[in-house]
């Protein structure tokens, strides 16, 4: 089966970051079709509330100076009331974002930590999400048919089977790969964002993770939410 294969390819993805210091932080970038406010929002540890970092912008050009907060931390911008980019904020410099709001064509780089969740993104979709939307399509378009023949019942069975071993071989990916890699902050990423499904799993997980960097947004977010 090509994703038992490939479970392990990627897994010598190393994050070597390190948990940024408080100052002033920049980002800038250029959205050629914003004709209203553009918003950096991110929730604060010690509240649990959304917080407005910054929210001027001039002349369809981006240029923030946002006040210190603990990096990393996950941000996201809103423009034209709704929210069009969320990536996670690293580095006080060299962060950028821009493109096109209309056909929600934003990109945002600069940021070691988003470039490398970004890349494990891409292999996801690639070798899980991918075959499981060709799957769930099929198994859609089976279900819809008013008759089914044994062939067709058979068929539909192999693919709810083939489903769950995709589903399951992806969550053992995810948790392989933190557990391969405790130390380093995307991983606080991977257990809020890809193992939701599972609390107790989270639970253990972040306990066993030996991050020095204890004060970011990130962790601290994560800590308060699986308490």
């Amino acid at each position: 089966m090509r994703v038992v294969s490939r479970l392990w390819v990627g897994i010598g993805i190393l994050f070597l970051l390190q948990g940024c210091g408080s100052g002033e932080i920049k980002v800038e970038g250029e959205f050629t079709d914003l004709s209203g406010e553009m918003r950096l929002l991110a929730v604060m540890p010690s509240l649990s509330d959304t917080l407005n970092i910054v929210g001027k912008i001039q002349a369809k050009k981006v240029e923030w100076k946002i006040p210190a907060l603990d990096m990393p931390a996950k941000v996201w911008i809103e423009a034209e009331g709704k929210r069009v980019v969320e990536f996670i904020l690293d580095q006080k410099k060299g962060i950028r974002i821009g493109g096109t709001l209309k056909n929600d064509s934003v990109v945002v780089s600069g940021g070691k930590l988003e470039k490398e969740y970004a890349a494990l993104r891409q292999f996801l979709k690639e070798n899980y999400e991918s075959p499981l939307e060709e799957i769930n399509h099929s198994v859609s378009r089976m279900l819809g048919r008013s008759k089914r023949t044994s062939s067709d019942e058979k068929r539909l069975s192999r693919l709810v089977t083939l489903r769950g071993h995709y589903e399951y071989y992806r969550n053992v990916y995810i948790k392989k790969l933190v557990r391969a890699n405790l130390s380093h902050e995307l991983s606080l990423v991977l257990i809020e964002e890809e193992l939701g499904d599972s609390v107790h799993v989270q639970r253990q997980l972040f306990q066993d993770l030996t991050i020095e960097n204890k004060n970011s947004y990130l962790y601290r977010i994560l800590e308060k939410r699986l308490q």
